[in-house]
């Protein structure tokens, strides 16, 4: 038997989702079984708890985007992995269970060096940082960047990532608390409690090759304003619950825009590329380079009082179930 927590319908997270016992069927052949020790709780998985992704996802499900485990076993079929070894199972949702069955080439190899907890936190936002960094504007010395939300999770690896290859970015937070959170080296900090704050901020900060935006609604042609021509706009969250309004794209023609899934990526590339990349992060988290907070940590299951806890994100790190 083994715990799982479970969605049977759509809506707010701590209303849909519980726990359940679930007995655990024959291992297939060509699978291994990961028995997980840290699981993430991460906004990807509310917003696909809430039915936003209804489309691609079948009820009854089991969340949890991210997780750390070992392999338990391995089916008869199953070469290149042994019981014991780390691992992250990638390449569908199912972590927020105490073991999981999946295909051994969707499993990451995660090195000694990282502690349980780092191991639990080193996929979704340090693997998005890299992605949007390295292979979508091919960060380099003297890069100009801006990154909003700079004080949570993904942008303190932004600005870890960024300082490594000597990038100062442009910090821009919602309040004076989020200063003390910050890493790094920075051109400047923007404290923007309203729309005008950004735009004073930025004022005469004009010319960025890049600015990396997870929260929409209008302040993101704000950001643009301060773009050079071609300059790079990342789109990888809605913070703020707005999408970028419609007047944004005809007043930004001359602007290269991308939206930034990490789960279209790694689909799309072959899982040696895949493996290399997290490589590299899983280095930077072992020197240090990068780090991400964990603020709480739940027994799965009290699956309800992590998610209180959790919701709604803010700064000051991650709340993992154990």
């Amino acid at each position: 038997m083994q715990y799982q927590a479970v969605v049977r319908k759509f809506g707010p997270a701590e209303e849909v989702v519980g726990i359940e016992r679930a007995e655990l069927g024959p291992l297939s052949r060509d699978q291994v079984r990961v028995r997980l020790l840290a699981r993430s709780i991460n906004p990807s998985d509310i917003i696909t708890i809430s039915g936003a992704y209804a489309g691609r996802t079948t009820l009854p499900f089991i969340p949890g985007f991210e997780a750390f485990g070992v392999v338990e076993a391995c089916g008869e079929e199953v070469h290149g992995l042994v019981p014991g070894a780390r691992v992250l199972p990638v390449r569908s949702a199912g972590g927020w269970q105490e073991f999981k069955d999946t295909d051994p080439n969707w499993c990451l190899r995660v090195p000694d060096a990282l502690s349980d907890f780092e191991a639990a936190t080193s996929y979704v936002n340090p693997m998005t940082a890299w992605l949007m960094l390295h292979k979508k504007i091919g960060l380099r010395p003297g890069m100009r960047i801006a990154i909003n939300a700079a004080a949570s999770s993904i942008g303190s690896v932004l600005i870890g990532m960024a300082n490594a290859v000597g990038v100062e970015p442009i910090a821009i937070v919602r309040g004076e608390e989020s200063l003390a959170r910050l890493r790094g080296r920075l051109e400047a900090v923007i404290v923007d409690r309203a729309g005008s704050d950004l735009a004073a901020g930025l004022a005469g900060r004009s010319g960025l090759d890049a600015v990396f935006d997870c929260v929409g609604g209008a302040r993101a042609s704000v950001l643009a304003d301060a773009l050079k021509p071609g300059g790079y706009f990342l789109h990888y969250g809605l913070l703020s619950g707005e999408s970028i309004p419609p007047s944004f794209w005809a007043s930004h023609l001359d602007i290269a825009f991308s939206y930034c899934h990490l789960r279209e990526w790694v689909h799309s590339e072959a899982m040696g590329d895949v493996q290399r990349a997290y490589s590299e992060v899983a280095a930077q988290i072992a020197s240090k380079v990068i780090a991400t907070e964990v603020r709480e940590v739940f027994p799965l299951q009290k699956i309800g009082e992590a998610l209180r806890a959790a919701l709604p994100f803010r700064t000051g790190g991650k709340v993992l179930l154990a």
